[in-house]
């Protein structure tokens, strides 16, 4: 089983969320622990990094993270609303 770790700037982004997002972002990142690679690997510059999609309060949420198979971490980068999720996280990591 992999252990979940959350960036500073993905908690700050999380906080902004309302709860009940909150809670099901907790949820759909917990499925991740048993086989992290079962998601969308995304391409270009943003190719090391993992995007979850989940629901919540009617809308399509995104959460970009990666994987350390040495540690067995699963670290999540960025959580937000699906709108311009892309954009944001690419200048997250410029």
């Amino acid at each position: 089983m992999y252990q979940i770790f959350i960036t500073h700037s993905a908690k700050k982004e999380a906080k902004k969320l309302p709860k009940q997002i909150r809670v099901a972002a907790f949820e759909a990142t917990e499925k991740l622990r048993k086989n992290p690679y079962l998601r969308e690997k995304l391409s270009g510059s943003l190719y090391f990094l993992y995007s979850l999609h989940f629901k919540g309060g009617g809308k399509d949420y995104r959460c970009a993270y990666s994987v350390d198979n040495q540690k067995k971490i699963i670290i999540i980068h960025f959580i937000q609303i699906r709108e311009n999720f892309y954009q944001k996280l690419r200048r997250l990591f410029r």
